[in-house]
């Protein structure tokens, strides 16, 4: 007859289960591991929601600001138009037939004297 094998050898040829403690914290630390996880996933979605939520905030301020200097510009632009003095126009000339009478005989009185400087000119430069 074959003689019985020492117990502890045959302890240590075959694995010991696991007891249910040592399983069930395997099974504990997978969940948490899977929960940890899901927890960063919607963090991360949560950061960039709200760093989208950000830009969109920002780029409707600068809009805003853009909008808000045009306008300030255009107030400006139309304050120093209206500063400026208007332009003069050219006065209107009103004069009687007198006056236009009068003017007619100076204008020929200074194209006749003008006419007797030129002859007078030319005289003294023949000699």
């Amino acid at each position: 007859m074959p003689q019985p094998a020492d117990p502890r050898e045959q302890r240590q040829a075959t694995p010991d289960p696991l007891s249910d403690s040592i399983v069930d914290m395997r099974a504990r630390a997978g969940r948490f591991h899977e929960e940890s996880k899901r927890l960063e996933a919607e963090q991360a979605a949560q950061e960039q929601h709200q760093r989208d939520r950000q830009a969109r905030h920002e780029a409707a301020a600068r809009k805003i600001d853009e909008e808000t200097r045009a306008a300030l510009l255009l107030r400006v632009m139309k304050m120093q138009e209206a500063a400026k003095p208007p332009a003069e126009a050219p006065p209107v000339v009103y004069s009687t037939e007198r006056q236009d009478e009068q003017l007619e005989a100076e204008q020929r009185r200074g194209k006749e004297m003008l006419e007797r400087y030129a002859k007078k000119s030319s005289n003294s430069n023949e000699r």
